[in-house]
């Protein structure tokens, strides 16, 4: 049996209001003792009383819900723990849920393929993570959606929340420079992309720009190692490393795009006699997964936590102001020190 706000109210021996007002996170303006709203709220668990959704929808128009929208290709979404993490609790502090669904990954004129949350209204906002060779007609799909959207990791002139890959391929030059070297070389994901830069996410070219930019401005020569834009399969980049590091004009320091490089470039150092940093100082870019699980190399974090915040905050505006666009925002990179340089 359904339990009713007005039963609660009266075990807790007041008005029906001040029960919504408490058990809706609504109650800031109103002089209620913190004694009594913990008595309201201990009466709404010994009844079971459970918030009747419809019927907030009814009375204000909102669903207290915003979908997280990814690619059916896992490989143009990227969502890391900490970055689901943060969008979710920065909604919750909203009083918002997440609904989490997918894109098709090209548009189609068949909608049993379209997401149900772009058939129906069911949300009150989206944020959008899909972060690379999106069609047109899939961005067009959603601008035409009268739900305000808002996209993440993704670098668009408006409504678009992203980490600032060119600053921070730039720190990652000036940290090196500081240590004293000036034969730095970047390392392309040499397994994942080759040729033609515009088909990747954003940041294969943006950390490579802000390394080039630092570099030149240093009057120091930039040096791309991508295997003469090839892909390299994992198991011989070691050997394709060692090679370099043994070189008469062997960079002393390099800049990694990913830390999966990592492994390879440290077996490369080992086989050509070479210490890190004495011998070669790294620097490479990292998630917090990375850092947490014992990463003993410097390394640009991607602003995972801030990004979700900053995404919220955004989807807000544009939901409290319908129809408008707001500027894009990037957001920094942090630096982690772990013995590299």
């Amino acid at each position: 049996m359904v339990v009713t706000l007005k039963e609660v109210a009266k075990k807790a021996g007041v008005h029906p209001s001040v029960v919504s007002r408490i058990l809706n996170n609504k109650a800031d303006n109103y002089n209620i003792s913190e004694k009594r709203r913990k008595e309201i709220r201990q009466a709404a668990i010994d009844l079971g009383y459970v918030p009747n959704i419809s019927a907030r929808i009814i009375q204000e128009g909102s669903f207290g819900c915003v979908a997280l929208l990814l690619s059916s290709d896992s490989g143009k979404s990227y969502l890391p723990s900490h970055l689901l993490e943060s969008i979710h609790d920065e909604l919750e502090k909203n009083d918002k849920h997440l609904l989490l669904t997918k894109l098709p990954d090209a548009y189609s004129d068949d909608r049993s393929q379209i997401p149900k949350v772009l058939q129906t209204l069911m949300a009150d906002g989206l944020i959008i993570d899909y972060t690379h060779q999106v069609s047109e007609e899939v961005i067009s799909q959603i601008e035409k959606h009268t739900l305000p959207a808002v996209w993440i990791n993704i670098k668009h002139s408006k409504d678009s929340v992203y980490p600032d890959n060119i600053e921070a391929g730039k720190i990652a030059v000036r940290k090196l420079i500081e240590a004293g070297r000036k034969n730095i070389a970047y390392v392309t994901e040499i397994t994942y992309f080759a040729g033609n830069n515009s088909e990747y996410h954003y940041s294969v070219a943006d950390r490579y720009a802000g390394y080039k930019a630092e570099m030149k401005k240093a009057g120091l020569k930039p040096r791309n190692i991508n295997n003469n834009d090839k892909l390299l399969a994992r198991e011989k980049q070691a050997e394709y490393f060692t090679k370099i590091l043994r070189q008469s004009d062997r960079p002393d320091a390099l800049v990694l795009y990913w830390s999966s490089l990592a492994a390879p470039i440290i077996q490369a150092a080992r086989n050509a006699k070479l210490h890190i940093p004495e011998d070669l100082a790294i620097i490479t870019f990292s998630s917090y997964l990375s850092q947490n699980t014992g990463l003993t190399i410097n390394a640009l974090v991607e602003p995972e936590i801030e990004m979700g915040v900053k995404a919220v905050k955004m989807l807000s505006k544009k939901m409290k102001n319908p129809g408008k666009s707001f500027k894009s925002q990037s957001v920094d990179f942090s630096y982690w020190e772990g013995g590299s340089v």
